[in-house]
């Protein structure tokens, strides 16, 4: 076996998709709870995560990339949470693409970068925000989401059929 950027992907987007379904079951107001940016809210993070693994993708692909709204209340949330998980598929689907340099132009400036680069810092984007999320549900009061349910040994576990 080829040890791959796959495994790490498929953690990605199992507890991207987890942890959203657990913040849509809190009241729509925690949705503006935050750490210590008011202007970086719940619902800015979670938008930037989806939007983000979009844009990652979409780098990738060589396509322009979809800037998403912010959710105004959870049932937006969970529609949300569909998009993310087409873009987090999309990451999938190039992971076993040749590992070579491919320019990206960003605001005007054009830098060179490995895939293999874009969809390590797709994962570990992914992993901060989700963090910087439970912290700002956790400062406000919101105690849903125990990140420690969510690490990569708690998703082999999800995987193993007793």
């Amino acid at each position: 076996m080829t040890i791959s950027l796959q495994r790490a992907l498929e953690h990605m987007a199992w507890a991207n998709q987890e942890i959203y379904k657990l913040i849509a079951e809190l009241p729509d107001e925690a949705l503006d709870a935050y750490a210590t940016d008011p202007e970086f809210p719940i619902r800015e993070i979670l938008r930037h995560i989806a939007s983000s693994s979009g844009s990652y993708a979409s780098r990738l692909e060589e396509t322009a990339p979809v800037v998403l709204e912010q959710p105004k209340n959870m049932a937006e949330l969970r529609e949300l949470t569909k998009i993310l998980a087409v873009n987090d598929a999309r990451l999938l689907k190039l992971v076993d693409l040749e590992d070579k340099t491919i320019a990206i132009t960003r605001d005007g400036e054009t830098t060179h970068w490995l895939r293999s680069t874009i969809i390590t810092q797709a994962v570990h984007h992914s992993i901060e925000h989700r963090a910087h999320a439970v912290s700002a549900l956790e400062a406000r009061g919101y105690k849903k989401v125990d990140l420690d349910d969510f690490d990569v040994w708690s998703y082999e576990l999800s995987l193993r059929i007793d």
